[in-house]
């Protein structure tokens, strides 16, 4: 009995002796990083552990921060300056010291710009986007599936996207200094969503739900814009330039569908390289020959977007201007642009006389 309790004792010693361990060890095993920015905006800088963005800390007026509690090892800082700028630095932490980061130069940042779809076109809401170790956590999607992920400090990042009825998805990508990277990514329908089908979950923008229970871009020739009819569930026809796209088979013959400047996609024809300018057969009237490809003449509309302003319903010349026509008119309650001969118009539009000048305009 007394040897019984002679060992109860000792484990109790035992016990305590090591909690005073713990508590006396505990401060070693954190430290706390100070440091101050060259540059910085305080609206928006921050500078957060890589791997714990939960521990953070904002800047002072003179730029400086601190962060306290760091993990004592090599951590690295994730260092948002201003909206265009940022880093990321690596430093050795001592238990229980504080350690002076020289003052920190950051660099032009990265953008992620990610585009998220269903891969079986279902509609998507409530979409989140993380940054996997970074502060940029739970970000919202826009009604169209894009989001601009940013200042990023140069290097590789998990993605993951998260939405009701899909399954998580997860991805990395890299950005350099400066750089706007595009992201596409497609998300899977969980099996109870995919299996209750379109009637439930409802179609994406531009999308509809056949019979079948399946999105799908139509079912019937009506669904198809003019000139298109449905053939296998998706619109066919010869579109014209400019026309939007998402494969050739909606392009008039010696016209494809290409990724434009301004992110969209349009029918457009190719030019011979030796007629960059506005060389007479190169392209049809309103297009010049830009880098091989026949483009609306940059002078007058900003891009394939520009050109699809021109006729669309106006209450004055700003209107037309903000649709993309650079010089752009409104008349007759139409958008319009000035000229001088019929090549400066594009399609059926014809350069004619009216209160403003001489404009293009549907022959009268």
């Amino acid at each position: 009995m007394r040897t019984t309790f002679h060992i109860a004792m000792a484990t109790l010693l035992a016990l305590v002796a090591g909690a005073c361990g713990n508590l006396k060890n505990d401060p070693f095993r954190v430290g706390t990083v100070r440091g101050q920015l060259t540059e910085f905006d305080p609206a928006v800088a921050l500078v957060a552990l890589v791997g714990q963005p939960g521990l953070r800390s904002n800047v002072d007026a003179e730029g400086r921060f601190a962060l306290e509690g760091v993990p004592a090892g090599p951590v690295e800082l994730f260092i948002v300056a201003t909206a265009e700028k940022a880093a990321r630095v690596g430093v050795t932490v001592q238990g229980g010291q504080s350690i002076d980061v020289k003052k920190v130069a950051t660099k032009d940042a990265g953008f992620f710009d990610l585009k998220v779809k269903a891969a079986q076109g279902q509609r998507v809401t409530g979409a989140q986007v993380s940054v996997v170790g970074t502060p940029f956590q739970r970000l919202q999607l826009d009604d169209k599936g894009r989001l601009r992920v940013g200042p990023l400090p140069d290097g590789c990042y998990g993605v993951t996207v998260s939405a009701i009825g899909f399954s998580l998805l997860q991805a990395e990508a890299c950005v350099g200094p400066g750089e706007k990277k595009e992201i596409k990514l497609d998300l899977e329908a969980d099996e109870d969503s995919a299996n209750r089908g379109c009637a439930v979950t409802g179609c994406a923008e531009g999308l509809r739900c056949a019979p079948n229970n399946k999105c799908v871009e139509c079912y019937e020739d009506a669904q198809c814009g003019e000139g298109l009819s449905c053939k296998g569930f998706r619109c066919e026809g010869p579109g014209a330039w400019c026309a939007p796209c998402d494969g050739n088979w909606k392009c008039q013959q010696g016209a494809t569908c290409q990724d434009l400047p301004e992110g969209s996609a349009a029918c457009v024809a190719e030019c011979a390289d030796g007629a960059e300018g506005a060389a007479e057969d190169a392209c049809a009237s309103g297009f010049t020959c830009q880098g091989g490809r026949c483009l609306p003449d940059a002078a007058r509309f900003e891009g394939c977007h520009g050109l699809l302003g021109l006729s669309t319903q106006c209450d004055g010349d700003a209107r037309c201007r903000d649709q993309g026509l650079t010089d752009g008119l409104c008349v007759d309650g139409a958008c319009t642009i000035p000229c001088a001969t019929d090549r400066e118009c594009p399609g059926a539009l014809r350069c004619e006389d009216s209160a403003a000048g001489r404009v293009c305009r549907p022959r009268s």
